[in-house]
């Protein structure tokens, strides 16, 4: 496998140069929550960069989508982030294929509407780590929805939501793949949170009281089998914008370790190669999602716990070698280390990740 230098792009994807100035000029602003990560989703739709490689476009490997979110992470971890949610919901409609699924695509396709990934307890439940936070009761041609998602983010009024839900029925429950707008009756959205970082993502809580979903709204009956479709793309694109946040700390060290900061040399040394080597792994596994020559579950876990970590490394290398500056919250320094703390806590966690290696998931 050739590896191309650390902070090469993972491909020549076209991203306008304005719009990734302008992700860059608003990074500190959008991780303050003075900024909507959403602002940069239709200015995407327009220039065809929210569905690259999704199901039923043509072409479609999943290299350029990375590179897109990638690219947005360098300047901004929030904004590829929620990218990345955003685009998780266009997987999860395409995937479904229902007549319902694609009446939402073309807003989610457009960036006009705020897409939703609220499938962190659903991807638990699918590694047997965990269960599933809301419930189903069908009532005729319709499902009513109860429970409470407790963590989500790109939760604006006009966004749709895929998650997951029990279908409980002659005392039998069988997990299902549902969808419900956020401005549904019954949707309360949680109070504001005080993050370290990412607070721009609207990234909060959702509690479900009877909400009623018609019998369309279902995406998919067969949990199992959609989830496993949906993962190795869930994990390829999360893993992108880990290394996109770690090539903006690489490129920021490497720019540091003249002086007294040379006795970090060995470490950076031992960074970079790591970096060009997960790189490397991830082009790979982008290219062959859904061929017939997918990587194997381990090798795409293994891939997201390295990236995750390698980004944490990176942070914090060059928060050492910058100085007092670093330790200022509005320098890229410090927003990137704040960030970087995400990573291990995102679902899938760096527990669960491992917890899933080590069984053998």
């Amino acid at each position: 496998m050739t590896t191309a230098p650390a902070d090469a792009p993972l491909t020549h994807t076209e991203v306008p140069r304005d719009l990734l100035e302008a992700v860059a000029e608003r990074a500190s602003a959008i991780d303050a929550g003075d900024a909507l990560a959403r602002e940069f989703l239709p200015e995407l739709g327009r220039h065809g960069l929210n569905d690259l490689g999704a199901p039923g476009n043509s072409g479609g490997d999943l290299l350029p989508q990375a590179a897109v979110i990638e690219q947005l992470a360098e300047r901004s971890l929030s904004t590829g982030f929620a990218l990345w949610g955003h685009r998780m919901a266009v997987e999860y409609f395409a995937a479904a294929g229902t007549p319902y699924a694609h009446s939402v695509l073309t807003g989610l396709r457009e960036g006009t509407v705020p897409g939703v990934s609220g499938m962190a307890s659903a991807f638990k439940t699918f590694a047997g780590a965990g269960t599933l936070d809301l419930t189903a009761v069908r009532e005729g041609q319709e499902l009513i929805l109860n429970g409470r998602l407790p963590w989500a983010s790109n939760l604006y009024p006009d966004a749709v939501v895929a998650t997951s839900a029990w279908e409980t029925a002659q005392g039998e429950k069988t997990p299902i793949v549902v969808s419900f707008p956020l401005d549904a009756q019954g949707v309360e959205i949680g109070r504001d949170l005080d993050l370290l970082a990412l607070q721009g993502t609207s990234s909060t809580s959702v509690k479900l009281t009877d909400v009623r979903i018609s019998a369309e709204q279902v995406l998919s009956e067969d949990f199992y089998g959609f989830l496993a479709r949906c993962r190795p793309t869930f994990a390829v694109l999360q893993s992108a914008f880990c290394l996109g946040l770690a090539t903006a700390s690489f490129r920021a060290a490497r720019s540091n370790l003249p002086g007294l900061n040379e006795v970090f040399f060995e470490e950076f040394r031992t960074l970079q190669d790591e970096l060009a080597e997960v790189k490397a792994l991830l082009r790979d596994y982008a290219l062959r999602v859904n061929t017939e020559h997918a990587p194997q579950r381990s090798e795409i876990l293994s891939l997201r716990l390295q990236a995750g970590q390698l980004a944490v490394a990176l942070a914090t290398l060059e928060i050492k070698t910058s100085g007092g500056k670093g330790y200022v919250v509005t320098s890229d320094a410090n927003r990137r280390f704040r960030e970087a703390t995400f990573l291990p806590v995102q679902s899938p966690s760096e527990a669960q990740l491992r917890w899933e290696l080590a069984h053998g998931r």
